[in-house]
């Protein structure tokens, strides 16, 4: 609202006691000839503008949004990357979402009489690190005082919402203004909506003391969202930017490829008689196959490389393991190069073409394995890399997707949108949950290796190791020796992977679904920690709006009238 007042006249203003102008902006005073201010007893005095005085009955409500982390394995450099952008939900045309959360909140601020939605103003690093987490909190207050500068004597209800863990900046930020002279003490917390935020056990805990005794705890969480009861155990990097880390498509290629090798062609050549015709379909099969490999293995060295590890033992022996990959993947390479070409099809070519002594002892120190999977070179590598405060890993803290433990007596309103993920119409909640069972028991007793091939064997299935293990059947039909050797011990180790690949892997990809790319595929481990992990923000939920409407204390504006 604004007033504009013209007098032809003098407009002359007389106060007996005193006159007071605040403003939240700016006051402008001009004369076309000249101004004069004069303060007869002492002089004119400049300083820092002052709060107004309270006023009575008067409440403001003010809801912040604060995004989660964008960052995961903190290599932008970028300190304000969690921000509104966070919310805007972007389609592929490049609009903004007119259904999400934030689109439908801002609805509400002309529905009560002073209700004011910020989501312009407050960003943080949103890197996966506990010390950017304190440090955002920080900036929280700092952004209050400065966009509310007059307000600090009125009494103030502030709404919070945070997604992932924006959810835990909150927290650490009613750690920070328990204490805080800054923070203004007619100001109050009123209501705190967690969207997919992972409570942590030992850190950024929920202070209660600025908090209105009536304050709101609103959770909304996702049953399916492997970020919130997994992945978020791992502070500074975490699985799901590493997981991102891979070059999804190619990964997925070489899976394809592998899986699409026709092993009945191979048998057929390498057991029953010869004839051409049998000689180049299996051929061609050979190529295909070491060409799979050969990508997975180049995609492994890509997310290995993307890992940067600070402790300099470690990093020696990532750059060890590194070594070992770039060899194992130029023979994987040479091989599909001598099955793609030459004339000579008979089995001595089919031996020679396998260049074993080249590539089989790389392969069987990669992985090797004897029992289990603390006994695997390649998952204690992985295990070291995920230590707490030795690899990339700051700390370790079980996650839950309930904050009752941080909320004590407070009543926390629960709404589980689990039948709202798309996710949920392929019946896989019983595999879920065996899935997630298994691999928290093994996160609780301190085995990372078991909780990196749980993983790992969500991107394998048991099938397409059984077609391995069958080629290395047939090559032991047609070399000797050390190379026979060799490929015995190949074929024992991947029969110990095979079995564990068995027994983890949980089936979580419906049938209907496993040509859909990995990344949106329902049930992938992809999708779980991001599609899932995400759902909570992508809509204002019905239940959160009633909860958030009966939590603003300004009232209801009598004058509103809804859009036609």
């Amino acid at each position: 609202m604004s007033r504009t007042r013209i007098v032809k006249g003098t407009y002359t203003k007389v106060s007996e006691k005193g006159h007071n102008m605040y403003s939240n902006e700016n006051i402008v005073t001009s004369a076309s000839r000249v101004l004069t201010e004069n303060g007869k007893e002492n002089g004119v005095f400049l300083g820092s503008p002052k709060a107004p005085p309270a006023k009575t009955g008067k409440i403001r409500d003010i809801v912040m949004f604060i995004a989660g982390t964008t960052d995961p394995l903190n290599i932008t450099g970028k300190k304000h990357e969690a921000n509104t952008k966070y919310w805007r939900g972007i389609d592929k045309e490049n609009q903004e979402s007119k259904v999400n959360f934030w689109a439908k909140i801002k609805d509400l601020k002309f529905q009560f009489l002073d209700l004011h939605i910020e989501g312009d103003f407050f960003s943080w690093s949103g890197d996966n690190d506990t010390k950017e987490r304190n440090l955002g909190s920080t900036r929280l207050l700092d952004k209050f005082l400065k966009i509310y500068p007059f307000w600090t004597n009125q009494d103030v209800h502030i709404h919070l919402v945070g997604h992932s863990h924006g959810g835990n900046v909150i927290n650490q930020f009613t750690e920070l203004i328990a204490t805080n002279s800054k923070f203004p003490k007619s100001w109050k917390i009123k209501s705190i909506t967690y969207l997919s935020t992972p409570f942590f056990q030992k850190k950024h805990q929920l202070n209660h003391s600025r908090l209105h005794a009536d304050c709101k705890i609103i959770n909304v969480h996702n049953e399916y969202d492997l970020t919130q009861q997994l992945i978020a155990n791992f502070s500074l990097v975490n699985l799901e930017g590493l997981l991102k880390a891979f070059q999804i498509e190619k990964f997925e290629r070489g899976i394809n490829i592998v899986k699409g090798i026709k092993t009945e062609y191979i048998t057929q050549y390498l057991k029953g008689w010869y004839s051409e015709k049998k000689a180049n379909l299996a051929w061609k099969e050979m190529s295909d196959a070491f060409l799979g490999l050969n990508l997975i293995i180049l995609e492994v060295i890509n997310y290995i490389n993307s890992i940067k590890i600070d402790n300099s033992k470690l990093e020696a022996e990532k750059n060890s393991f590194i070594t070992l990959l770039n060899s194992a993947l130029k023979w994987t390479y040479d091989v599909h190069q001598n099955y793609s070409g030459g004339t000579r099809r008979d089995k001595i070519a089919w031996a020679s073409n396998l260049n074993l002594t080249q590539g089989i002892t790389t392969i069987n120190t990669l992985l090797d394995i004897r029992t289990g999977v603390r006994d695997s070179y390649f998952l204690n590598l992985l295990a070291k890399v995920f230590a707490e405060s030795q690899g990339i890993t700051d700390s370790i803290d079980l996650t839950l997707w309930d904050p009752k433990k941080q909320t004590k007596a407070l009543t926390v309103i629960d709404i589980n949108i689990t039948k709202s993920d798309p996710y949920h119409t392929r019946g896989k909640m019983s595999n879920f949950k065996r899935f997630i069972s298994g691999t928290t028991s093994a996160m609780q007793s301190n085995n990372l290796q078991e909780v990196l091939m749980r993983l790992f064997s969500q991107f394998l299935s048991p099938d397409s190791l059984v077609k391995i293990n069958n080629y290395l059947d047939y090559a032991e039909y047609v070399v000797t020796g050390n190379l026979d050797a060799q490929v015995k011990i190949l074929r024992r180790n991947l029969l110990v992977y095979q079995r564990l690949v068995t027994e983890y892997n949980a089936d979580l990809v419906a049938e209907n679904d496993k040509s859909i790319t990995l990344a949106e595929r329902p049930g992938s481990v992809a999708y779980l920690a991001t599609a899932s992990h995400s759902l909570s923000h992508t809509q204002f939920w019905a239940d959160v709006e009633k909860e958030l409407r009966s939590a603003f204390s300004s009232g209801v504006n009598p004058g509103y009238k809804k859009k036609s």
